[in-house]
């Protein structure tokens, strides 16, 4: 009878004993709360409330780790399940046009109640680099399907960050193809993952939000008229082939000018976004930094108005070290590079089992690198579900790149 309690109380210790291994990124947690706390103290308790929700993720981080089966398979599920669950209402919101739960910004970024317009793209920047890699190692309708949902969603939200992160990893990912080998048809899959790509911004980002916005209904409504009148004068056969003919031209010239001039394409933000107010922002962080040098002035004090809301600074690193001052921005940084360092490590370590561990590991390390360039164009991440996928993908480090005390 006392069996099962003693073998559990086993698996607990040999779960948590692997926790020992990764000392310098619980050191770096700490650390992180520890600035954050000093920097509250001498600056009349400002955002010192946080350090409770900071202590918090540390305990879910461990009981991640002490739970049972998590894998990168799991993940990987999960976040392709995740995936679809924030893109199909969408895209079914905008089809008919159920404005009220929808969410569309006025450079027509897209989202909904759920997923917002700068939060959805995120889960379809999770997804891109494993659904890229299965498109490289078996290309298949199941595959590609799956990274023409994750670019979609980047598309219909047109998050500079996601163009920048789709790019890299691309390229990243085909240069570690190319060099292993693994992909026996580089060709038709870069020729098929363009073409997803280029039909999501091009065509399908443009055409969805016209559809939303109303620009079309002129043309339906004339195509409507025009099939009504090609009916009545075939039917009572006194149209002529050249006033038939000139319905046809005068609607196919209508056609091609409604298609002609889409509505605030993603695919320009690229280029032609405003990046004074961005600019701003990062004077205005490096003056706090170096006036406040080295406590800081105070989890979210260091701000700056954005259309008129004042908005925190939009680089992690930088706001940290005006916020919460140097201990915070080296703990921060000591979490979140510790155990991607042991992964990489270990994926790279044993040449003849790159490509196996590379497979093996490659969401959750993604996951770390894409939370760690978010880093650089946005604000520190207060997403509840968005640290649930990087504790997650660290736990899984944890459990499956152990190291010796």
């Amino acid at each position: 009878m006392l069996a099962a309690p003693v073998s559990i109380t086993q698996t607990l210790r040999e779960r948590l004993c692997l926790l020992r291994g990764y000392t310098p990124m619980l050191l770096g947690w700490l650390l992180f709360m520890a600035g954050i706390a000093i920097a509250a103290l001498m600056n009349e308790g400002t955002g010192l409330y946080t350090v409770a929700k900071y202590l918090a993720l540390l305990f879910v981080l461990v009981c991640l780790v002490v739970i049972s089966p998590l894998s990168p398979a799991l993940l990987e599920k999960s976040l392709s399940v995740a995936l679809v669950v924030s893109l199909i209402p969408l895209i079914l919101l905008a089809l008919f046009r159920q404005l009220d739960a929808m969410v569309i910004l006025g450079d027509g970024r897209m989202g909904w109640l759920a997923s917002w317009p700068g939060v959805i793209w995120k889960i379809g920047a999770f997804v891109w680099p494993f659904a890229i890699w299965r498109c490289l190692r078996a290309p298949s309708f199941r595959n590609v399907l799956l990274a023409f949902c994750a670019v979609l969603t980047m598309a219909l939200d047109g998050s500079r960050t996601s163009m920048l992160w789709l790019v890299l990893v691309w390229l990243t990912l085909a240069i570690i193809a190319a060099v292993t080998r693994a992909n026996p048809k580089p060709v038709r899959t870069h020729i098929s993952l363009l073409f997803v790509t280029l039909f999501s911004f091009a065509a399908i980002q443009p055409v969805l939000l016209s559809w939303v916005s109303g620009h079309y209904d002129p043309l339906v409504v004339e195509f409507n008229e025009w099939r009504a009148k090609h009916n009545q004068e075939s039917g009572n056969e006194v149209g002529t082939e050249e006033s038939g003919n000139a319905l046809i031209g005068n609607f196919m010239s209508n056609l091609g000018e409604a298609f002609a001039t889409p509505k605030d394409s993603t695919a320009d933000r690229l280029l032609k976004g405003d990046n004074s107010t961005r600019l701003e922002m990062l004077q205005i962080g490096w003056k706090q930094t170096v006036d406040k040098f080295p406590w800081g002035a105070g989890f979210g004090s260091t701000r700056v108005m954005d259309f008129g809301a004042s908005s925190v600074i939009h680089m992690t690193y930088l706001q940290l070290l005006a916020d919460d001052g140097v201990l915070a921005f080296v703990g921060y940084l000591l979490f979140l590079l510790f155990p991607a360092y042991c992964g990489l490590k270990f994926v790279t370590e044993k040449r003849e089992l790159f490509v196996e561990r590379f497979e093996l590991l490659l969401c959750p390390l993604s996951a770390l690198a894409l939370f760690l360039f978010m880093g650089c164009f946005h604000p520190l991440s207060n997403e509840l579900t968005e640290w649930g996928i990087v504790l997650t993908a660290i736990a899984i480090l944890v459990t499956h790149v152990p190291r010796r005390n």
